[in-house]
């Protein structure tokens, strides 16, 4: 076909119609077949900052979803932890009710029972999720709690039939002169000796607290305490480690018997169990907000449980298990608190969480909006723009055929 200057226009126009006619089938034919707009962003240009923007959002979105789920199944776990902790407890509670009351602690054998339930406390304060121990702080890749540990260290008390201050003579109490014998263990595990003379004629409870107190070399230390948090003050001579202690008397000295110094599980508060440190989890939750949680092995309730069944553990000595179950009624009344702390953690997280999720479902459709099709519209589409193709393809071709021969025929 010649082009000619009459028909110049003409020709043109027609063909320009077809190209883009056949550019715009090409385009919805490649949106058909993938869902997508386009391959790049200079198919989408007028949204291509929105779409940066919420494409970056949703990865945000993502990542602080990964730190909330992340964060709420550590604090799960710690919460089933203390569930069973608070069943363990119970459990306890109701053995020593019945071997205190009918005074049958042999018959029930609370230290096989307590040493038992001390190991499964120790095995759920050391908890782990994915190599961190959850109990444990910032120390996370130690252990929370060591069970070796788990005792305060072994002692002596006296009985509670004499209610002793400083100022109570040896005199008043009936006890004549002699020497204690004491054989313990130092801070660094080294057994110590010590030595100390008493004078029944002069002395009184402080003189006796001084000289076990000042020895150089000292394994022992000695203190007037009540056992548990009621009844008479009692003289506590206690091993400095956590080794163990024996105390005898040379000579015709009668303290001990006097005020019937019996071994019993130590009474007082200890926490040297716990190998963790005072650091308290957290997690970046949003943007500028972090969610600080999780509970520490040395809390106080977890330190009362532990005291109470490692009295149990160590005993069968019926005020020793009074005082224990004085100790496990406490943690059975803290114990709740602890889980409803874990649980407020949860909440507040979950409600991170479900902001995040929201704003995925709202991005997500945001971002598919912007980048993909409406398949079958597009096919109708496309069908039009095919139609009108080849309706421009026979239109240039009459066009061709146009000639003044032709016309007067």
């Amino acid at each position: 076909m010649v082009t000619r200057v009459a028909t110049y226009t003409n020709h043109t126009l027609l063909s320009d119609l077809a190209l883009r006619n056949a550019a715009r089938v090409t385009d919805l034919q490649n949106q058909a077949s993938s869902g997508y707009k386009s391959r790049d962003y200079a198919g989408i240009a007028d949204s291509t900052q929105r779409l940066l923007n919420l494409e970056g959002e949703y990865t945000r979105a993502e990542q602080f979803l990964h730190n909330t789920t992340q964060a709420k199944l550590r604090l799960q776990s710690m919460e089933t932890a203390v569930d069973s902790m608070i069943t363990i407890a119970t459990e306890m509670k109701t053995l020593l009710i019945q071997a205190t009351s009918a005074q049958q602690a042999d018959d029930v054998n609370v230290m096989s029972q307590g040493d038992k339930a001390l190991e499964q406390i120790a095995n759920l304060l050391n908890t782990n999720l994915d190599g961190r121990y959850l109990f444990a702080g910032g120390r996370s890749e130690e252990s929370a709690v060591d069970l070796e540990k788990m005792s305060a260290p072994d002692n002596y008390i006296s009985s509670n039939d004499n209610d002793l201050t400083t100022a109570t003579t040896l005199a008043a109490l009936g006890v004549t002169t002699g020497q204690l014998e004491i054989v313990s263990t130092d801070l660094n595990g080294n057994s110590v000796t010590s030595n100390v003379n008493y004078n029944a004629a002069t002395d009184d409870i402080d003189d006796i607290l001084t000289a076990i107190n000042s020895v150089t070399t000292n394994g022992a230390i000695a203190s007037l305490r009540q056992l548990g948090d009621s009844g008479a003050t009692r003289l506590n001579i206690e091993n400095v480690g956590n080794g163990s202690i024996t105390i005898s008397e040379s000579g015709t000295g009668t303290l001990l018997s006097v005020l019937g110094m019996e071994k019993i599980p130590n009474p007082r508060e200890d926490v040297d169990y716990y190998n963790g440190d005072q650091q308290i989890m957290d997690v970046r939750v949003d943007t500028s907000y972090n969610v600080s949680y999780g509970i520490l092995a040395d809390n106080p309730a977890f330190q009362k449980l532990i005291q109470g069944i490692s009295m149990v553990a160590t005993t069968e000595d019926l005020d020793a298990l009074n005082v224990a179950l004085g100790f496990i009624g406490d943690a059975i009344n803290d114990l709740p608190n602890v889980q409803g702390q874990i649980g407020l953690d949860i909440a507040n997280i979950e409600r991170f969480e479900g902001q995040h999720e929201d704003f995925k479902i709202f991005a997500s459709q945001a971002i598919s909006d912007i980048e993909t099709v409406d398949v079958p519209l597009t096919l109708a589409e496309l069908s039009q723009y095919e139609t009108a193709l080849q309706a421009s393809f026979i239109t240039i071709s009459r066009a061709a055929d146009l000639s003044l021969a032709n016309y007067l025929r």
